[in-house]
């Protein structure tokens, strides 16, 4: 994630340095999305989690406008953390059986629909969905994610027919197949100790305030 942004910030796309920083920075959003299944079933207070998700994308919004949309109270572009947070209750809607069959489908469309507006946009509710619906076994998840890296990159595979330059420019989305081997090594076990969490939430902003901080004050 530190890298993608600096990247984005500092480094052209088009050239290699560019493309490689991107590539790993691909990791990121996928294992978030993986987490966000995972952290549904284990949490012990579904509804503290999903405030905790809503506060830190406030947060996360100004530090994101101030990064990336020119301004804190520019209006644009939302953090991954909103996407995350539409990707949180989209899993909500799988499981609860509040929620008529027939309407969870349209409801995790429009879900997708706003999730257009933030980083990483629907591909990261399609990323969460498709960790979730394949959840008990980790071979399923694997292939059921793989799946869906593989529709995120179709675009990119489009632009090679366009010419070879727009290609280039965007070869880095093959990093999305990077979290494959990664999530295999995964054990199921709760990682960190009782505050790792909030090092996330507090790294997040800031790291996004800093950089642009030294964008405008260096470069």
């Amino acid at each position: 994630m530190l890298i993608d942004h600096i990247a984005w910030l500092f480094v052209p796309t088009a050239g290699a340095a560019g493309q490689a920083m991107h590539f790993i920075g691909r990791i990121t959003a996928p294992v978030m999305c993986f987490f966000i299944s995972e952290g549904y079933h284990y949490t012990k207070n579904l509804r503290r989690y999903f405030t905790r998700m809503c506060i830190f994308a406030v947060i996360s919004h100004f530090a994101f406008a101030f990064c990336f949309n020119g301004g804190f109270l520019e209006m644009g572009t939302e953090s991954v953390i909103a996407t995350l947070t539409l990707s949180l209750l989209a899993v909500h809607i799988i499981n609860s059986e509040k929620v008529i069959k027939a309407l969870k489908l349209p409801l995790i469309l429009l879900l997708a629909y706003f999730a257009e507006r933030c980083d990483w946009g629907a591909a990261a509710v399609m990323f969460t969905i498709t960790f979730e619906l394949a959840r008990g076994s980790r071979k399923n998840q694997l292939i059921a994610y793989s799946v869906s890296a593989f529709l995120y990159v179709l675009p990119t595979i489009d632009t090679f027919i366009k010419g070879y330059d727009i290609f280039w420019d965007n070869i880095y989305n093959f990093g999305v197949f990077l979290p494959i081997p990664l999530l295999f090594l995964y054990n199921g076990e709760k990682g960190g100790g009782k505050y790792t969490k909030w090092v996330f939430y507090i790294f997040y902003p800031a790291h996004l305030i800093f950089l642009q901080y030294l964008n405008l004050r260096y470069t």
